[in-house]
């Protein structure tokens, strides 16, 4: 039977939620909480998690959400993980539908699954009733609760994601787990979708509130181009801001703010590259 780890990232009074995420005590299934802590008012730990023998909990201080999922890819051990929230809820059921999917299909590294969503509320997002693999070129908006592998082939490949990314991040708020997904199939790793739900959530998402042409979905298509083609985001900024225009003008968005927006997040990930290579001839 394989081993599960759920691997739960927190910051500050978050860690008084996490008993909530928590199933009663199971063999073969444990949990690993990054609790990310901005001051000491925080550190204190629910009695409720210190009693929990299925359960590693470690403390870092500071902020952003790659960078507390990068402490949990560190910590885990085991066969599948699961990427988790605070405020995300899970059945037993779910579990066996992410061993029985990864023991169905040997040869997937990555698994891409559905939210589930409380009773009478809409879906998460539109799904695909077909299973399907992602490739190399297409889009990878993968939220990150729907998210499994084995971490075997996490760990071997060095994998991470990118702390430029992310809730709590210098400059791009959102957009982590494509990058991640992005990542894996960059390094071989065979990543799938499939059609069955893997976690609860409420229906509210913050990126899908966002409008189509909102700045901070214009930033982060231009700093996700430059990890994907490199320079070609430069040029392809230009383009995009061309076939675009007309659908931007009806949108009410000026296309040159909407040019500058993505030539700011392509400058941003080469400006980052820049001075991350700096700092190590620093040190040498």
């Amino acid at each position: 039977m394989a081993t599960i780890s759920l691997l739960i990232a927190t910051i500050d009074a978050g860690i008084r939620k996490v008993d909530r995420v928590l199933l009663e005590p199971r063999p073969g299934i444990r949990y690993y909480i990054s609790h990310q802590v901005t001051g000491e008012l925080f550190r204190k730990i629910p009695e409720s998690l210190k009693a929990r023998s299925d359960l590693q909990l470690s403390q870092i201080k500071g902020r952003g959400l790659s960078r507390n999922r990068n402490h949990l890819l560190d910590l885990a051990m085991g066969d599948l993980a699961l990427l988790a929230d605070d405020d995300a809820r899970y059945r037993m059921e779910y579990f066996e539908t992410l061993r029985r999917t990864f023991a169905e299909n040997q040869d997937i590294d990555v698994a891409c699954f559905k939210i589930a969503t409380p009773e009478g509320y809409p879906e998460y997002k539109e799904y695909s009733e077909e299973s399907f693999l992602l490739n190399y070129t297409s889009r990878h908006y993968i939220s990150s609760l729907e998210m499994a592998f084995r971490l075997s082939s996490i760990k071997k490949m060095g994998l991470k994601f990118d702390e430029r990314f992310g809730v709590g991040s210098e400059f791009i708020s959102y957009g982590e787990e494509a990058v991640f997904i992005h990542d894996c199939i960059k390094a071989g790793l065979r990543v799938k979708y499939f059609p069955e739900y893997i976690v609860e959530h409420s229906a509210e998402s913050t990126v899908r509130r966002l409008d189509e042409f909102d700045s901070q979905r214009n930033t982060f298509k231009g700093a996700y181009d430059a990890r994907r083609y490199g320079w070609l985001a430069f040029p392809a900024a230009f383009g995009g801001t061309f076939t675009q225009r007309q659908k931007l003008m009806d949108a009410g968005v000026n296309p040159f703010h909407y040019l500058k927006q993505r030539l700011r997040g392509a400058a941003y990930i080469f400006g980052r590259k820049a001075r991350d290579k700096k700092k190590v001839v620093q040190i040498k």
